[in-house]
Order: C-alpha cells, then structure tokens, then sequence
C-alpha cells in the first residue's frame, strides 16, 4: 500500500508500539497494586483476590502481544498492493482490536461492580485476625507490620482490638474509666513509640500482653479506610489506562481508513480502472520470457469444440502482442 503522506509507517508503528505499552502498564499496576493490596488479606482471601485480577493479567497481556505483532503485519501490508483480501484482512484486524478493547471495560466494570465483595472479604479477613492475633504467629506479624508500615490501627478503628474475644472485660471496662487505650505496641505514633522506648516502663509494656497506652499516642484511623483507598486509587489508574489504549486504537481506526480511501485508483483495492473502453474487465497476467500468446475470439469460447488456436510470439521481454491475426 501506498503511505498517505510522509513517514505514514513510522506513526503506525509508533500507534501499536504505545498500545503494547499500555499493556505492559496494565499488567505492571496490576502486580503492584495485588501485592499491596494482599498484605491486607490472609491466604485464602489472596486467592481470590487474584481470581479477580487475573482477567486483567489476561487483558493486558492480549493487549501487549496483539499489538506487538500488529507491527509486523503493518510492516510486511505496507510492501502489498491493496487488494480486496487486504482491505478484509485490515477490517478483521480492527474489528478483533474493538472487541479487544470492549472486553477490557467489562473486566474494568467486573472489578468496581466487585469493590464491595472484596471490601467485606478483607474486614471479614481482619477481624479475623485481631482474634487470632495471640494465637497464630502469622496473624501477629501481619497485624503488626501492616500497622507499622500503613501507621494505622484496628479495623475499622482502635476499637476493634478492644472487642477481641481474648480481651479481658475488666480490662476494658478500667480502660474506659482511666480513658487509657488497649491495643498492640505496633498501633502507636512513629514519633510516641520512640519516647515509648525510651521510657523506664517500656520494658513493663513488653512484658504485658495488651499494654494500655494514651488516645493520643496511637493511630486511631482503621486500616480498612487505607485497603478501600487503595482498591480505588487501582480502579481508577485502570479506568485510565483502558481509555487511554481506546484513544490510540481510535486513532488507529482514523488513520487505517483515511490511508484505504487515499489509496491511487486501480491500485487494486477498487477494480475501477482495470476496464476496457467497454467496460469489460481486464485480467493482468505476467508471463515468462520465450512464450506464445494464444487468441481466444468469444465465439470459441462459446463453441464444444476445441478452438484451433491463432499464436503470436511474445520474443522479447516486454513486449506484448497488440493484435493477433487468425
């Protein structure tokens, strides 16, 4: 095919390079985001965390490969006249790139359709946890280093470890007297646990299963509230990336049909041109060197008979046989 304007390929090629790109994004803010948001879950939750993410795995990945080797095709139909098997195989190719696209919107509205189901599942998961947390090691140290590193506490807020079924209620009910709160070490402020440290009791407060520290030395923000932010910060990075490789396959779709209908006429795609004066069609055959043309007149063709056949020589490369005398 004939390039519409200057350097028409290379904005192809950059089109399907940044469409692949979009892919790998995909698939990069996915894995990301999974692991982030799996510290907040424990293993049977993480299963089904990536059962909901591995339609985006598998959209991405489509999107990168399609589009990879939507290069090639796009550098080997440049080298091709544009015939009708070429405008068809152009127009099946944009169509599976639309279906492409569409199918990853569903799977983006599968995720936020979805928000609530994995949001139960993880205060589910996390209650769990605070009951579990002297009791399973693995418990403890997710609590622990998911309020240290997100400096939050409890679930939905420090509350949530004072209703733990292994917390004592006249330990409570003192707490609520002397306004003291009950919750783990890992629950206090970057800045009040290194007075904490450096206190003569913290060693008392190691030694005590549930220490009682101050409202003002803790976190009192749930850990629930970071896990749903980061559920949608996903979505919406996602939501971005989709409507980003639908601006560039719709790009592509303009540019494939203004390069079709700029296309020479009789270049092939069209027929019109390869007519006599009459309009009947004509066919282009390429035939080697040192071979004899053969006349047909239509009423042979019409006959049972075989024609006896009128030749003219066709000697030299190039030359043709205008008329033939039978």
């Amino acid at each position: 095919m004939r390039q519409p304007f200057r350097r028409a390929s290379i904005y192809v090629a950059l089109l399907l390079i940044l469409e692949a790109l979009t892919g790998l994004l995909i698939i990069i803010a996915t894995g990301i985001y999974q692991l982030n948001l799996s510290s907040f879950l424990d293993d049977l939750d993480q299963r089904m965390l990536f059962s909901f993410l591995l339609n985006i795995y598998i959209f991405g990945a489509q999107v990168a490969v399609t589009f990879l080797c939507s290069h090639s095709l796009w550098n080997r139909l440049w080298k091709r006249r544009c015939t009708p098997n070429v405008r068809l195989m152009i127009s099946v190719w944009l169509f599976y790139s639309c279906v492409l696209i569409a199918s990853g919107f569903g799977t983006v509205w599968n995720i936020y359709y979805n928000i609530d189901v994995l949001e139960n599942a993880a205060e589910s998961s996390l209650l769990r946890g605070i009951d579990e947390y002297y009791t399973s090691p693995e418990w403890k140290l997710l609590w622990d280093g998911l309020q240290l590193r997100r400096q939050c506490c409890g679930v939905n807020s420090y509350k949530d470890w004072m209703g733990a079924e292994w917390m004592p209620r006249q330990l409570v009910n003192s707490s609520c007297r002397n306004r003291v709160v009950l919750a783990p070490i890992a629950c206090t402020k970057r800045d009040c646990e290194a007075k904490l440290i450096n206190h003569e009791d913290y060693g008392q407060h190691r030694r005590t299963p549930v220490p009682t520290l101050t409202l003002e030395s803790i976190n009192t923000n749930g850990c629930l509230a970071l896990f749903s932010q980061g559920l949608m910060r996903y979505f919406y990075i996602l939501l971005g990336l989709s409507l980003s490789a639908l601006k560039f396959l719709i790009f592509l779709c303009c540019f494939t049909k203004y390069t079709l209908h700029r296309q020479n006429v009789g270049d092939g795609c069209d027929n019109v041109g390869l007519t006599d004066e009459d309009g009947r069609p004509l066919v282009m055959v390429k035939y080697p060197r040192n071979v004899r043309c053969v006349t047909v007149s239509e009423d042979d063709l019409a006959s049972d008979m075989a024609p006896e056949p009128a030749y003219c020589n066709c000697e030299e490369v190039g030359e043709t046989c205008d008329y033939c005398d039978g």
